[in-house]
């Protein structure tokens, strides 16, 4: 059984409309998802291991791939111009996955990705919140911004 996600017809025109309208911080959030959900995906893999039905490693591999491609081009993004304090610790962070994710990998332990999926779904976290007090400020009369 494949379990990755087919995206075709109105989904795919669904996908493209909602990156092409996105604004960078919303690309962010979805490039944490995806990480998210392939991480997933490269779970369940494991999970059959465990219970005796017959895990494709082809597909935990794609899987796994596809997280640290994620995890690349997030690195590769980071504006050290705009704020370089934030983004050596991103770096450090994404760099920190990379080689958690190498470590899934090699070891394929369902703690491993446990780990992963939530030090990713912090950062999501953490990048909303930062999405709202952005909207907020943006939205404070002149007389509050300082």
């Amino acid at each position: 059984m494949q379990i990755k996600p087919k995206i075709t017809g109105k989904n795919k025109q669904y996908l493209k409309n909602m990156v092409e309208s996105a604004s960078p911080m919303q690309l962010i959030v979805l490039l944490y998802d995806g990480a998210v959900q392939w991480l997933q995906m490269a779970k369940k893999e494991i999970e059959k291991n465990s219970t005796r039905k017959p895990p494709n490693w082809t597909e935990f591999s794609h899987n796994i791939d596809m997280t640290l491609k994620i995890l690349t081009h997030l690195q590769e993004s980071l504006n050290h111009e705009k704020s370089e304090d934030l983004s050596e610790k991103l770096f450090s962070l994404y760099e920190f996955l990379k080689n958690l994710v190498i470590k899934v990998n090699a070891y394929k332990k369902e703690t491993d990705i446990d780990d992963a999926i939530d030090i990713i779904k912090n950062l999501k976290k953490s990048w909303q919140e930062a999405m709202v007090e952005k909207s907020k400020a943006s939205k404070a009369p002149m007389s509050d911004q300082v």
